[in-house]
């Protein structure tokens, strides 16, 4: 079935007087739409905080774009897409848009620097010059779930519903949490698939990694009620400064 003949029948299926009663359904067929006129892939990247979900996404795009912190940080929904310069939007929840210097991205989607989201960022939106992010795919930076700050947990909460494909961020010490596997009990129905990856593997030795990952997979299968699971392990710190440094053979030591 192609493209054109997808959005007649959602058309079809948005008249019909049982979805216009559906609030829900209703705003879920008209964001099914717009995705496909749009010719979008909305990849959102979620997990616990400091499992080094942003780290991850510098990482993909070779270059060290969004802050990272020792502390929970990303505050506010920070979205990549393909650009041919570099610039950052910010949108406001009383409608306003700003133009803002990347350099200034922690100003406004970080904890430190806005705290609860004083400034009340709705979501910032990034144009980047990145192969990955070409042909209309998108990459969702999400603030982490689980920390001392409950409206982040909120947040990416929120968003998830909006997004295609998900990314699930987990680390080899520690593995898999409670809260984690809470979460992703909540969102598994709202993503058409979940991608699942083992960070940090370069703060442990291979052995412990590899125990960490069989526990972190038998967890998942059992909650999620799931046969086949495969995560990916791999260091995205690794990763990042290898494409920085241009070395190749350190590149591929990200992962095994």
């Amino acid at each position: 079935m192609n493209l054109k003949k997808i959005e007649k029948n959602l058309d079809i299926l948005i008249d019909l007087p049982l979805i216009k009663e559906h609030k829900n359904l209703f705003y879920q067929f008209n964001l099914i739409k717009e995705k496909l006129g749009n010719r979008e892939l909305q990849i959102v990247v979620l997990g616990q905080f400091k499992r080094g979900k942003t780290s991850l996404i510098n990482s993909l795009i070779g270059k060290k774009l969004l802050p990272t912190s020792v502390v929970p940080l990303t505050s506010v929904i920070t979205i990549l897409k393909y650009g041919q310069k570099s610039k950052a939007l910010v949108k406001f929840l009383d409608g306003r848009n700003v133009l803002i210097e990347i350099k200034d991205l922690e100003n406004y989607i970080t904890e430190e620097k806005n705290p609860k989201n004083i400034k009340k960022v709705d979501k910032v939106i990034i144009e980047y010059p990145s192969l990955y992010l070409k042909d209309g795919v998108q990459i969702i930076d999400t603030p982490g779930v689980g920390s001392v700050y409950e409206h982040n947990t909120d947040v990416a909460y929120q968003f998830v519903p909006q997004a295609d494909v998900g990314i699930f961020v987990v680390t080899a010490d520690p593995p898999i949490s409670e809260a984690e596997l809470s979460f992703l009990s909540s969102i598994k129905n709202h993503l058409g698939k979940i991608i699942f990856i083992q960070n940090k593997i370069d703060q442990v030795e291979k052995k412990d990694w590899g125990e960490s990952l069989e526990f972190t997979k038998k967890i998942i299968k059992e909650k999620l009620k799931i046969k086949k699971l495969k995560i990916y392990p791999l260091s995205s710190k690794t990763a990042i400064d290898g494409k920085l440094n241009n070395d190749k053979k350190n590149y591929k030591k990200a992962d095994f």
